[in-house]
């Protein structure tokens, strides 16, 4: 790679690798597009991040960084099968030298040849990102981002069982609401609790009716007392943004730091890297 010595990085390799998951029990809340944002504030920031496109039936992260196919020397559906182990290989460059991708590849086989894929998945990925975790220390990387599929996908819950931080999108609807509450219940109380959870209700409506937005907070309310307040915090109620939907028609995903939504997103990496510290500054006293 001609932007990195990988040689040095190892030399300088972090004392440690913050593992951030962004999950959804749907497709359609906007994850994706907040997993770039916060990876690429990360790296605005000086801190050596690499985002994991994990949503392998709809990968969407080499569009969003529009990295041509000839880049792609190796996917994370390669290493999740186990059928590559996890080197520099993989890591794709971006315009900010400290922005690097893992990408997951499209041409996923339907029918028998899916059931197959997710088997081989399920059977490998625990142990991958475990193996991921350890390659990504040495590199010198300080956090990793990892968009996660929706729902139950065993790739997604084991990112999320190894992570430091795990932040929830909820769309502002009945249906992704009442999905939330299942899946909070079914997996992430089970978790260990000396993880961080966090979650936000994304692409709310603007000028909300107050009969909404008091059902939106009985919604907050309500979610926090089903995790319990000290396992969990919320985030912030992030507005539909005209402006991004049409920079989004142009190819263009990254907030523009002139925005209500990136002064948002700011504040939430704000909390989210400064709670992760503390936790392990608890942890190593």
């Amino acid at each position: 790679m001609s932007k990195l010595d990988f040689d040095k990085l190892t030399e300088l390799a972090s004392s440690r690798l913050d593992i951030i998951v962004l999950h959804s029990q749907k497709g359609g809340p906007g994850k994706t597009t907040l997993s770039c944002n916060i990876a690429h504030e990360l790296a605005r920031r000086g801190n050596k991040t690499v985002l994991v496109d994990l949503d392998i039936a709809q990968p969407t992260i080499q569009h969003i960084f529009r990295i041509a196919d000839k880049k792609i020397k190796k996917t994370i559906n390669d290493i999740l099968l186990g059928e590559a182990k996890v080197t520099e290989e993989a890591l794709i460059e971006t315009e900010d030298p400290n922005l690097f991708l893992i990408v997951a590849k499209e041409n996923v086989e339907y029918g028998e040849g899916l059931l197959s894929l997710l088997e081989g998945i399920q059977k490998h990925s625990f142990f991958v990102m475990h193996e991921m975790t350890r390659f990504l220390l040495k590199m010198g990387f300080k956090y990793v981002v990892y968009d996660c599929a929706p729902g139950y996908r065993m790739e997604s819950v084991n990112a999320a069982a190894i992570a430091d931080a795990r932040l929830f999108v909820i769309r502002p609807s009945t249906f992704s609401y009442e999905g939330a509450k299942q899946m909070l219940t079914d997996i992430y109380k089970k978790l260990d609790i000396t993880s961080l959870n966090f979650f936000l209700f994304n692409q709310v409506p603007p000028e909300l009716s107050e009969k909404n937005q008091k059902l939106l907070n009985s919604w907050k309310d309500e979610l926090i007392k089903l995790y319990l307040p000290y396992k969990i915090s919320f985030l912030d109620f992030l507005p539909v943004s005209f402006e991004i939907m049409e920079l989004g028609i142009n190819g263009e995903y990254m907030f523009p730091t002139d925005t209500i939504l990136y002064n948002k997103l700011s504040k939430i990496v704000d909390e989210i890297t400064l709670k992760i510290d503390k936790m392990k500054e608890a942890k190593n006293e």
